[in-house]
This record gives C-alpha cells, structure tokens and sequence, in this order.
C-alpha cells in the first residue's frame, strides 16, 4: 500500500498535500482482519525508488494462488506520452501517472524531466509480472485512488489529488482531457495470468477530491473500499464480484461519494 499526505518540495514546484497515508491507516486493520500481511510505503518512504523496490519484492515473495491487493492513493498527473524512458504508444498522445513524494510538477530542461513520475506503462510491466506469478489460481486487486487532471487547490474543505497542469516538455501544449473515458491500465489475457480487477476513482478526464468524514478526510475511493471490506468476511478470488457490489454500494451511500466523479471498474 502507497500513501503520501505531506508531499516534498524537492526544489521542484510544490505539489499540495492530500491525505493519502490516512487511507493507509484506515484500511490496515480491516486488510489484516482479512488475513493479509501488509506492506505499507507512507509519504517519506513512498519515493520513486522505494515503490519499485517494494514492487520488485513483493513479485519476488508472491507464490501460485496467492490473494494480491495493491493500493496506491497519491497525486496523479497526466505526462507526455514517451517522455520519460517508455515508447510512444497512446492515442490521445498522454501517459497517467502516479506522483511519488520525491517526483517535480513541471517539466525543466534543465532540472526535472518526469524521470520520477511512475506512469500507467510502467505500472502495467509489473501488474503483468505479478499476475504471471500468482497464476490463474490467484487474483489481483489494484485500487487508485489518485486522478490524472483536476485542480490541485483547495477550494473550501475540497482536497483534491491532481492537476490538470500536464508533465510536458512542450511549454505551448495543453493537455486537454479526452471527451470520452479512455482505459487507464490494459489488462492483458491469458490462461495462466490471474485474473485482475482495477479499482479507479474517476475517469480519466474527471477529478478525484477526497470526502470529509467525522471530520476527517479521506480518498473517495479509499473510504468506499473501507466500508466494503467491513461487511466481507473474506476477500478472495470467488469474492471479487461482491467486493466490487459492495463498493458500488457503499458510494450510493449519502456524502460517501462525489458527485463530479464516477466510480471506474476494469477488469
């Protein structure tokens, strides 16, 4: 599980702080009544290195028939398709990208490139790595709780996760948001890959703003998985379908989901 609250300055321009690491503390325990044994990376230890670090681990500890859910709630921020180190390949010419705490907002010739943005592409090599290694038997969760355009202000008690100022090395290109949703994460088939559910908070051309509860502020998304995993006595391959029914449910919930954004499932 990833989560940043207090984002970095890293010389770079400043990203404003969310509550990303309380939604790690909120669904650590119910994770656990669930018996999964949990690896959380919160704000400092969530840099760009770190994530890959535990990636890699985590695939290399991973057996046949294992029950995977990984969580990332953070900054997102849409990036020129191919800037840092993968091929061209998206239509609408943008990558998705997460933000870890040590990543730049803006692009700089001579500073910040994008070189620690962690992009869809990147994340999709080690989702298939994981998924070849739990094999059909096993089943993988991934949960996004992070958007890839909105504003990153404060308006009022509305915290939101993003921008919609792209990561580009073009100072006169716009990133405008596709009128349809687009896919986040290609999810490839295959008899012996487990299967994979996605869990986003909004599409792609939506903003993600966290919701207050009992005073508190939490991921959207986060807080709705919360209140799923309450009502589960297990979480596993033959439950996937009532996990996503629950957090279908729990959003319809008054106050518990906001209005600008709509829940996105990929499987």
């Amino acid at each position: 599980m990833v989560g940043i609250s207090k984002y970095h300055t890293n010389g770079y321009k400043v990203w404003n702080n969310i509550h990303g690491a309380e939604d790690v503390a909120l669904l650590t325990p119910e994770l656990e009544k669930k018996g999964f044994k949990v690896k959380a990376l919160t704000n400092e230890h969530a840099t760009y290195q770190g994530i890959l670090n535990a990636l890699n681990s985590f695939i290399t500890a991973s057996k046949k028939g294992d029950v995977v859910y990984l969580h990332f709630s953070c900054h997102g921020q849409p990036v020129e398709d191919g800037l840092n180190r993968m091929a061209k390949e998206e239509k609408d010419g943008w990558d998705e990208a997460l933000v870890p705490i040590d990543a730049g907002k803006t692009y700089n010739v001579n500073g910040y490139k994008g070189e620690k943005h962690l992009t869809d592409d990147e994340i999709n090599i080690y989702i298939s790595k994981l998924r070849k290694m739990i094999g059909s038997t096993g089943v993988l969760y991934v949960a996004m709780d992070a958007c890839h355009i909105g504003e990153s202000s404060r308006v009022g008690l509305e915290t939101v996760r993003g921008t919609n100022e792209a990561l580009t090395s073009r100072p006169n290109c716009k990133y405008n948001p596709p009128k349809s949703n687009i896919k986040h994460y290609s999810i490839e088939k295959g008899k012996d890959m487990a299967p994979t559910l996605f869990i986003e908070a909004c599409q792609s051309r939506e903003r993600n703003t966290e919701i207050r509860i009992n005073g508190k502020e939490y991921g959207a998304l986060s807080y709705n998985i919360y209140q799923a995993l309450k009502v589960m006595t297990s979480l596993d391959k033959t439950t996937k379908e009532k996990f996503k029914a629950n957090i279908d449910a729990s959003t319809k919930e008054k106050r518990r989901w906001p209005r600008t954004q709509t829940l996105v499932f990929e499987e």
